[in-house]
């Protein structure tokens, strides 16, 4: 099944006029945010709309020339942020539900009043979310609108993590964007953690032990 018609059952299945896709990126890596986003596509999206796919599967320029048709073409575009205080502070799981339950409200803001269905990414439905949802395993390989969420996220994250590269040079967050790599855990080594990175994960938290 295609992702279009993945949605429209969901539109049918629910009695919603339009759906909000949410994912996320940025669980796994040891530093920097996760980003969750929300898009609320048209009914009949465009064929380069349709493009959309898990953005894990695109390349970078896939993703960024698709992420500018999304911007211009969805009804509502929102991003939501889980910083690594929070992360450390809630756990990665709550930070990142509650992220999609902010992204998702303000979506839905956006689109206007009409009926709407939540798809979240993944086996857990979104927290602190005052509106119809459903959590949709392998979403982002399913449906259209989670595949358009998914590549806004993951585009706005790695050009967060450049930005961050030129801030914080050495250890080559442009490249690794975060994950643990043999190239990252030899630079936190090195020059130790930044404010960037998560304390709470386990490599961050050994260097920040032994330095202590």
């Amino acid at each position: 099944m295609d992702g279009r018609r993945f949605d429209a059952q969901a539109r049918a299945r629910a009695h919603a006029a339009r759906l909000v896709g949410v994912d996320e990126a940025g669980r796994g890596p040891l530093a920097g945010p996760v980003v969750v986003a929300a898009v609320v596509l048209p009914e009949e999206p465009s064929p380069e709309l349709c493009a959309a796919r898990d953005s894990k599967t695109m390349t970078p320029k896939s993703r960024e020339r698709l992420f500018g048709v999304v911007r211009s073409q969805a009804l509502a575009v929102s991003v939501a942020w889980a910083q690594p205080r929070e992360i450390e502070r809630d756990n990665i799981l709550r930070a990142t539900l509650r992220a999609m339950g902010r992204a998702a409200r303000r979506a839905a803001a956006k689109s206007g009043n009409s009926p709407l269905l939540v798809l979240i990414d993944g086996p857990r439905r979104a927290l602190n979310l005052d509106l119809p949802q459903e959590a949709v395993i392998d979403g982002d390989a399913k449906s259209l609108s989670v595949a358009a969420a998914s590549v806004v996220a993951k585009v706005v994250r790695d050009r967060w993590l450049k930005r961050l590269d030129r801030r914080r040079p050495g250890y080559g967050f442009a490249a690794h964007k975060g994950y643990g790599t043999k190239a990252h855990l030899d630079a936190l080594d090195r020059l130790g953690p930044c404010d960037a990175h998560r304390r709470t994960y386990a490599p961050v938290a050994a260097r920040l032990k032994a330095a202590a």
